[in-house]
């Protein structure tokens, strides 16, 4: 990068664990909610920013690398340039979740007595990934700081981890 500093981090941005307890506005009944990552669609996913506020002036990095690893959906973000203390507090441990904006399409509901169903949603399509002090899914959240490689280095061991998954699930 010009300015010499590794701005890409690496995020959990759906993990294999993301259930939780929701509330229905109009019913006031709750359930439980899960997305199943392999209905994620990602083509609208682009920018990151601050607190689910989807402005200009609000938008602070670029999303890209969506990828599924080890049953979660992942994605690299470039901070921007003007985005320095956003940057800084990952870097630091003062953030540490993200949250996705969704919309669903397709759903599944599991009706149970006495419990909260449990609604899998099975089509949906992630139009925000947003720095949030807490985030909804409990393990979405920054992984690592990422290595400045080539789209080729990447796409290589992308193809690697696939292969490996398939040998571990036989």
């Amino acid at each position: 990068m010009a300015d010499g500093i590794n701005r890409t981090l690496g995020f959990v941005i759906v993990s294999n664990d993301n259930a939780g307890l929701r509330s229905d506005r109009w019913s006031g009944e709750t359930y439980i909610e899960r997305l199943d990552i392999k209905g994620a669609k990602t083509d609208r996913l682009n920018t990151f920013f601050k607190d689910h506020d989807r402005s200009v002036d609000s938008a602070c990095g670029r999303v890209h690398d969506i990828r599924t690893e080890r049953g979660e959906l992942k994605a690299n973000v470039t901070i921007g340039s003007d985005a320095d203390s956003i940057l800084n507090k990952y870097r630091e441990g003062i953030l540490t979740d993200v949250s996705i904006g969704y919309a669903i399409h397709a759903f599944e509901i599991e009706e149970r007595d006495g419990e909260p169903d449990i609604v899998t949603v099975t089509e949906f399509s992630i139009f925000e990934l947003s720095c949030v002090g807490i985030g909804f899914d409990r393990s979405a959240k920054i992984e690592r700081e990422i290595e400045e490689i080539t789209p080729e280095q990447l796409r290589v061991l992308n193809e690697q981890l696939d292969r490996i998954e398939k040998i571990l699930k036989k």
